[in-house]
């Protein structure tokens, strides 16, 4: 079971790590998300709906999911080989329910995996009131389609974060996608306290 502990709390490091501006557009997609973060770079599968997403990936061979709820102030972590999941509370972190674009500004088109995309300067507001910049690049359905901004942790330490979105598909996700299954068994580990580390509060 330590070895299971040990997968699920690595996968967080890797999947709940996207940072909440990733969230806020309203537009319902499919597609594969490439993150770049301290030099490396992974995929994960992305289901989104405004103020919902579902992230799935194979972390050390285990097939991991992620669905971040944010209108409800909760994320789950998913391992469907053994039909278990864990729950965190994120009303302390900064989601799409607390993140507001405070302004942007745009910088011409770009292209970005073969579509066209404007690329913008933004400033967030977090939660707490504080304020950074980033970039994001939106195509002509409203999808940001590549982000670059920082990311603090709890340390200080400030990291530069990009996503990128490839094989998009637009259009309304299920909504079963955003739940967990009812036969999976709660599995309890302090997701709460990985997550915080991650989201720096």
């Amino acid at each position: 079971m330590k070895t299971w502990r040990m997968l699920v709390v690595t996968a967080l490091a890797w999947l709940a790590a996207l940072p909440a501006q990733a969230l806020v557009e309203d537009t319902a997609y499919s597609a594969t998300r490439i993150v770049r973060l301290d030099g490396r770079e992974f995929a994960t599968q992305v289901n989104h709906t405004r103020l919902r997403e579902r992230i799935s990936a194979n972390v050390s061979g285990v097939d991991v999911t992620v669905i971040l709820r944010s209108d409800r102030n909760v994320a789950w972590q998913l391992v469907p080989q053994m039909g278990i999941y864990a729950e965190a509370d994120v009303s302390g972190m900064d989601t799409p329910a607390n993140i507001r674009i405070v302004s942007s500004e745009p910088l011409g088109e770009e292209a970005v995996a073969g579509q066209s995309a404007m690329k913008y300067r933004a400033v967030f507001q977090t939660r707490n009131g504080g304020q950074h910049q980033g970039f994001f690049w939106q195509n002509k359905a409203g999808v940001h389609v590549k982000q670059q901004f920082p990311v603090t942790d709890r340390s200080g330490r400030t990291r530069q974060v990009e996503l990128e979105l490839r094989d998009l598909k637009v259009g309304a996700q299920d909504p079963a996608l955003f739940e967990v299954p009812e036969d999976y068994r709660r599995f309890d580990i302090d997701t709460g306290a990985v997550l915080g580390e991650l989201f720096g509060f």
